[in-house]
């Protein structure tokens, strides 16, 4: 018997809910009528998670497709193990599914794959998703432009540590794009309004935006700048069928025009003012060598640093009640 498995994925993660659950949709192709068809989930990785029992998969519209909602609790990773009968030999489909947070990201270079070099998590519970597949959350970010590093794997890191559930990053960044690469009917819209319904209603905990040196550098107001946005937020919801709340980081800095006004900031800052967005970090004080390998690219130690930034933004935009995760200093 041939048995192929459409949902999940490898490496998939889901976001949780209120209750700290997920369903996830099963779906298998069979070669041979499946009957008695079952499959079972086994936490294999973490403090958190719970085994299900065996379930039964039933019949889809489409020939040979058998299916079920699983109600995963948050924690992963999880194997998903399919048998074709109550005394069959169970065989593990999947060996990484997750129940998490996921976070879709968006904007320019910054955002982007364009730091000094790739970065790697160190837990493997950091996934990354682009290109209509999930895999590990290693640099450079599918879907994203750029073949260097991002501050999303460290980010990843600390959020896992932290929650002690998997992670997942859908990035769209776009290096170079300024706001109107992102308003509605333009490429950098489609892209978002496709990220989201591909993790579907509800899939993702946040959008984190890092965008705004190349509306600073062309000249665009601050005015223009909080409507360019405004108006994609408030449109998304109706071309995706929803949206998570943004982020929306402080960022204006161009080296090379350094007599720049802060349009893009002040228009940020208005977002935040107005409840558009909420606030993410502000990163036009990382400056010099030590941050910016090129003077507008982070580094790899910019790049660490602007993940603590983000760490800090997020945790206090979606996790404030939660405890932290304090290392344990050890005195010799």
């Amino acid at each position: 018997m041939y048995v192929e498995t459409l949902s999940p994925l490898a490496y998939q993660v889901f976001q949780q809910d209120a209750a700290a659950q997920a369903a996830v949709p099963v779906r298998v192709r069979s070669s041979d009528e499946l009957g008695d068809g079952q499959v079972h989930f086994a936490i294999t990785r973490g403090r958190r998670g719970r085994n299900t029992d065996w379930i039964d998969l039933s019949p889809a519209e489409e020939p040979g497709v058998y299916q079920a909602d699983v109600t995963l609790t948050a924690g992963g990773w999880y194997e998903m193990w399919f048998r074709a009968g109550g005394d069959a030999e169970p065989e593990r489909v999947v060996p990484y599914v997750g129940v998490g947070e996921v976070f879709v990201v968006a904007g320019q270079s910054n955002g982007a794959n364009h730091g000094e070099v790739p970065l790697r998590p160190r837990d493997d519970r950091v996934a990354a998703y682009g290109d209509g597949a999930w895999r590990p959350g290693y640099d450079p970010m599918p879907g994203a432009t750029g073949l260097g590093g991002s501050p999303w794997p460290p980010l990843g890191d600390m959020l896992v540590r932290n929650l002690q559930v998997p992670v997942g990053f859908a990035s769209v960044a776009v290096g170079g794009s300024p706001s109107t690469f992102w308003l509605p009917g333009s490429e950098g819209y489609g892209l978002l309004v496709s990220v989201l319904k591909e993790l579907g209603v509800n899939g993702a905990r946040g959008l984190l935006w890092h965008q705004g040196e190349s509306d600073t550098n062309s000249g665009t107001p601050p005015q223009e700048y909080y409507d360019n946005l405004r108006t994609t937020i408030e449109r998304l919801p109706a071309d995706a069928g929803w949206c998570p709340p943004w982020v929306v980081a402080g960022v204006s800095m161009v080296p090379d025009n350094p007599q720049a006004s802060p349009n893009s900031l002040i228009g940020q800052q208005m977002l935040w003012r107005d409840g558009v967005a909420l606030e993410g970090p502000y990163t036009d004080d990382m400056l010099g060598p030590l941050y910016r390998y090129d003077m507008l690219h982070f580094s790899e130690y910019g790049l660490h640093a602007h993940a603590e930034r983000w760490f800090a933004m997020v945790w206090a935009q979606f996790y404030a009640n939660a405890p932290l995760v304090v290392p344990q200093v050890v005195e010799e």
